[in-house]
């Protein structure tokens, strides 16, 4: 912990608890290699004794999601998955809510993406523990990136014509300084009432369509709702556009020392980085040490500071 925030400590007015905690995973609880630290494992472990719930919230499919539950170790819980897509709770399999586009709407929208001269990648929502159940079809003329390998990533000839399935999303991948630049063109093509979400790295952009009002907010509302959780109660931790709802609406929203500077603004606290275990940082002072009083932040984005 750091003096700053021990300082911080020190100011004594109590906040109701924290009984819920909203955690995105990729560049907020993971980075590139998938890995959670010890020191914030440690810090999980310690919230969850205070009978805290811990749910993922990320713009993965439940697919990619579960791995990185079972990172942090039983019990598992809720999960808001592709980006309020799909929210479930990972050991009983129970499904809350399940947003799929219609195959129609999702061929519209693969051919906007090729239009644009981008590549699509259609994402079936996994309802089974095989890859068979969670396929990513693509273009197979189009060039995809790295990461899309077999078994999982499969070429669709008829990509333009039919789809064997009803996809969570449509996406799009590849440089931000490419990709952020026709997003707005991406949207002039598509129905008003699609949900198109931002998210990615400073080298690796995407863009997801998903159906209408789809995102991680209401994911949280939905979720708060069935634990019986108050808003004022939870508290959210990201780092990316696509956390700004939740930051938002959360009772505590945190943003992760390197959240984009936009999420910052939102963020009732910023956090140390990734790499400084940020979000045990955020566990230790809002959740093991409940204190309410926050600081003016004099310089938005630096890690530790508050805002009124």
């Amino acid at each position: 912990m750091s003096q700053y925030n021990r300082d911080m400590l020190e100011q004594t007015p109590v906040r109701a608890p924290i009984r819920a905690l909203f955690v995105d995973i990729d560049g907020t609880l993971v980075g590139a290699e998938n890995r959670v630290s010890p020191g914030v494992q440690r810090a999980i472990r310690a919230a969850r004794e205070r009978d805290c719930e811990i749910i993922l919230c990320t713009g993965r499919t439940r697919h990619t999601a579960q791995p990185i539950a079972e990172l942090i170790g039983p019990p598992l819980g809720y999960v808001i998955s592709s980006n309020g897509g799909v929210v479930m709770h990972l050991d009983t399999q129970e499904v809350l809510c399940r947003h799929l586009l219609p195959i129609p709407m999702a061929l519209e929208v693969v051919r906007a993406i090729v239009t644009l001269g981008l590549e699509p990648y259609v994402y079936e929502d996994g309802t089974g523990p095989t890859i068979e159940s969670a396929r990513v079809l693509y273009h197979p003329d189009l060039p995809v990136g790295p990461w899309a390998t077999r078994p999982r990533y499969r070429p669709h000839p008829a990509i333009l014509e039919d789809l064997p399935f009803a996809p969570v999303s449509v996406s799009t991948f590849g440089p931000p300084e490419k990709i952020r630049p026709l997003v707005q063109q991406l949207r002039a093509r598509l129905p008003a009432d699609l949900s198109l979400i931002e998210s990615g790295t400073a080298d690796h952009w995407g863009m997801d369509v998903f159906t209408a009002r789809v995102n991680k907010c209401r994911g949280l509302e939905l979720i708060a709702e069935r634990l019986g959780v108050s808003q004022a109660e939870t508290m959210a931790i990201g780092d990316h556009i696509n956390d700004l709802e939740m930051l938002t609406w959360a009772g505590i929203g945190v943003a992760m020392g390197n959240a984009l500077p936009e999420v910052c603004a939102v963020a009732d606290w910023v956090t140390a980085s990734l790499e400084e275990d940020g979000v045990a940082r955020a566990i230790e002072r809002f959740i093991l040490f409940p204190y309410m009083a926050l600081t003016p932040n004099p310089s938005p984005g630096a890690a530790g500071e508050g805002r009124t």
